[in-house]
């Protein structure tokens, strides 16, 4: 049985056992976690730490000698490479190529790169350097990853694994594996279910504007103030299930850590851990720059984007701008628009053009199977009979 390693992209959690594929993996390899945040993030890891999935698969890495002690009983393994590059990472890499590994790189949850704005650019320079400490740590962090991500980077992956048709057109990989998105996954398992015998409504995709930990982990600022946030998205959500007769679920990301949302939230039907579900039930989906907006084209459902002063003044602004005219959807501004009467005949309308080829580029790449992840995954590397 051959071994497999994932390298945790951060702390693991239940949700990334599930869409890793742990369970399927374990029926066809021996399967090991990684988890570097210990030795790469201590700070974050102090605070997250207690969100980490425990299972006999995974190991925390918490310093050097850990994964010496791990690596010195390994032979050769299949990599799945989902970890950052910096001098501690690219390190452990080099020690697992001296195994003569095969390195498999995911390039599956795609999504269009915003464009550099200048001014944006110069404001957020400009910000950096009237606070010293933040503005040099900043400086470090720039110059790690583009040098561990171009100088010094480690050895191309043997394998790339494509959720799309933009991946496609920009590798050079010999080993390709045609295949899609994690969401597609959790589409496939629940595309032919009954539907919920409901009233009709919609949902709204939360982004945890707030307190998401990836904002802290890959050293964003958080982009809205909670106050002024809620306040409006709260006025537009009531405003909109009166003008239009759909009551709003509220889809809270799984990530979440804020404990103020019962309070936040009281005047509405809200869930976690049910996206796609909710998203295949609703009437239309609202939100403002999700990567969950991948059920909402694989279920063929309505999209209408949020904005407001707020956002349009923070990084997030380019984002919901890219995702407005990938989709072709309507775009409202909560801020400007609470007086003006919503059409909702106008906001359901779908451009059927435009989703059809966000599915191929972001989701899934044309007559790839329509089976899971990681079950193409396994018959990819069965069939080749890699010998690494």
């Amino acid at each position: 049985m051959k071994n497999i390693i994932l390298l945790s992209p951060g702390p693991f959690s239940k949700r990334d056992y599930d869409r890793f594929g742990i369970e399927f993996l374990k029926k066809n390899f021996s399967v090991k976690i990684l988890d570097f945040t210990k030795w790469i993030h201590p700070d974050f890891w102090e605070i997250h730490s207690k969100n980490v999935y425990k299972c006999k698969e995974c190991i925390i890495i918490s310093c050097k000698n850990d994964f010496l002690e791990f690596n010195s009983h390994l032979g050769s393994v299949i990599v799945i490479d989902c970890l950052q590059q910096n001098r501690k990472t690219n390190w452990a890499k080099k020690q697992l190529r001296k195994k003569n590994s095969l390195f498999v790189r995911l390039d599956i949850n795609l999504y269009k790169f915003e464009k550099v704005n200048v001014f944006r650019f110069l404001k957020k320079l400009i910000n950096l350097i009237i606070t010293p400490k933040k503005f040099l740590y900043s400086l470090f962090r720039f110059f790690e990853q583009n040098y561990y991500n171009g100088i010094k980077k480690t050895h191309p992956s043997d394998i790339l694994v494509l959720g799309g048709l933009v991946s496609s057109d920009k590798s050079k990989f010999k080993n390709k594996i045609y295949a899609h998105c994690m969401d597609y996954d959790v589409y496939l398992d629940i595309k032919n279910k009954p539907k919920n015998n409901v009233s009709p409504y919609a949902v709204f995709l939360d982004e945890d504007m707030i307190t998401h930990p990836d904002y802290s982990y890959l050293n964003y600022e958080v982009p809205v103030s909670e106050f002024q946030y809620y306040s409006i998205l709260i006025k537009f959500l009531k405003k909109f299930e009166t003008e239009t007769g759909l009551q709003i679920k509220f889809a809270i990301h799984p990530k979440s850590c804020n404990t103020n949302l019962p309070n936040l939230l009281k005047d509405f039907d809200y869930s976690k851990g049910n996206t796609a579900e909710l998203v295949k039930n609703s009437s239309a989906v609202l939100l403002h720059s999700s990567t969950s907006i991948s059920y909402a084209i694989l279920f063929k459902k309505p999209t209408i984007f949020l904005t407001s002063n707020e956002l349009i003044k923070s990084w997030i602004r380019p984002r919901i701008d890219n995702f407005v005219k990938m989709t072709n959807s309507k775009l409202i501004n909560m801020s400007e628009d609470l007086n003006k009467q919503l059409d909702l005949q106008s906001l359901l309308e779908i451009n059927e053009v435009k989703y059809k080829n966000y599915l191929e580029q972001y989701l899934k790449v044309p007559n790839s199977p329509d089976i899971p992840l990681w079950e193409i995954f396994t018959k990819y590397i069965k069939s080749k009979q890699f010998e690494k």
